[in-house]
């Protein structure tokens, strides 16, 4: 044990010193930060364009109406839908209303031609901009309305007709799925880049060893098991500070803005429940020591930095596709069907379909308890595994070994080892 915690402590604070960690760690927190804030900033740029102008006037639509006539509800209705503008009734020509769009002195303009359709006209098209559908939406209850005024019926009762809306009082006795869905897509993209991330410094750190002989010093001094270990939770007690450390950062940032000032759609995008926040940092742990495990197996019998990525690649290829697996599900919203229920209880997709299913459905305690055991275990099992392959990796120099070498490799030693022990229990006795 005294081993374990020697060389944990030695890739903790490694880890943490580097100046890759500090620089990350900062840069993310920056950015969640910007994140927090920027829904409120585009809101406050939005509804400055939207505001009225320094000298008390408001922003000049032009309407210019052919198709029925200088009609009051033509006026009437744009009035209605852009309240923040001031609304311009005007004959005049489309190389006038062009020349004065390009001037300032109109955002925008639209020509009525014939009933449903009509030009809009425009200085900047932007990619994100809604204007031209929202111009169709009233062109569309200008020619509903004058419909209903032409067959008899009132413009204030045809209005209440078209603008009828249906009130829908959701009653879920369950989890939200769709008020949860951002906030758990986004925990659940960081535990996948932080298992690439952590799990790759450690299988770097693994292969570095190999490449300066330290490996076959530090081998004689502890045992494979303490060194694999050691090293491992070491690495991820280094990436759960970091997780910390982001997500902190990101619910006292939620904190401190002014959410009662945003739709509510924006609020409830960036709710993090803090119980989802606890399982994300639970599940990454567990994920992280199941492929940290089988990355540093691999990265032990690569004999060069050059061939690292080429060893690791099968435990890569499972972790994209337990994330595949288990996301195509989460965007279909099938979170209780059979693959996601027996992806809760494989190792290698567990930690993230477990993950999954708590933030947005319904699971028993006893589910997750099962799911957590079965994951533990696997963890020790891949451990010693890891170690196995660990020892038999240090000799092994030259081109990397196939599988069922590596086999062999870990039978013969399992053999000997069993030996050792016979001959030291003979000898006691």
């Amino acid at each position: 044990m005294k081993h374990i915690i020697q060389v944990l402590k030695f890739e903790y604070l490694g880890c943490v010193k580097s100046k890759s960690f500090i620089i990350s760690t900062v840069i993310f927190m920056l950015l969640i930060v910007l994140m927090a804030f920027l829904p409120g900033i585009i809101m406050s740029a939005t509804s400055s364009e939207n505001a009225e102008m320094p000298d008390g006037e408001k922003p000049v639509i032009a309407v210019c109406d052919k198709a029925y006539n200088g009609s009051k509800t033509v006026k009437d209705m744009f009035e209605k839908n852009y309240p923040f503008n001031s609304i311009e009734l005007t004959d005049e020509s489309a190389e006038i209303i062009k020349d004065k769009i390009n001037s300032g002195d109109y955002i925008f303009a639209v020509m009525i031609n014939e009933p449903l359709s009509v030009t809009y006209f425009t200085k900047n098209n932007s990619l994100l901009s809604v204007e031209s559908q929202m111009v169709q939406s009233c062109i569309k209850e200008i020619y509903q309305s004058l419909s209903f005024e032409k067959l008899g019926i009132a413009p204030d009762v045809s209005m209440k007709i078209i603008n009828a809306e249906t009130k829908i009082n959701t009653v879920t006795t369950g989890t939200d799925q769709t008020k949860n869905y951002l906030s758990t897509y986004i925990l659940m993209m960081m535990l996948y880049m932080a298992i690439i991330m952590y799990g790759s410094m450690v299988s770097q750190s693994v292969v570095s060893e190999k490449n300066s002989r330290a490996m076959e010093m530090l081998i004689t001094c502890a045992k494979p098991s303490h060194l694999m270990f050691g090293k491992v939770i070491g690495s991820g007690l280094a990436g759960l500070t970091q997780m910390v450390l982001i997500l902190s950062t990101a619910l006292v940032s939620l904190k401190a803005v002014p959410l009662d000032k945003l739709p509510k759609e924006i609020r409830d995008m960036l709710a993090f429940p803090v119980d989802t926040v606890l399982y994300a940092l639970l599940f990454f742990l567990l994920a992280f020591f199941i492929y940290s495990f089988l990355l540093g197996a691999f990265a032990s019998l690569a004999s060069r930095s050059e061939d690292l990525n080429t060893v690791i690649t099968p435990v890569m290829l499972m972790l994209i596709a337990a994330f595949m697996v288990v996301i195509i599900p989460m965007n279909a919203g099938t979170l209780d069907g059979t693959v996601m229920q027996v992806c809760s209880y494989i190792p290698f997709t567990a930690p993230l379909a477990m993950f999954i299913r708590v933030a947005m459905s319904d699971v028993t305690a006893i589910e997750i308890i099962i799911s957590i055991v079965v994951q533990l275990a696997s963890i020790y099992i891949f451990g010693m595994l890891a170690a196995a392959i660990y020892r038999v990796g240090v000799l092994l120099y030259g081109n990397a070994p196939k599988p069922a070498e590596i086999v062999k490799l870990l039978k013969e030693q399992h053999i000997t080892n069993k030996k050792i022990k016979a001959e030291l229990k003979n000898n006691r006795s």
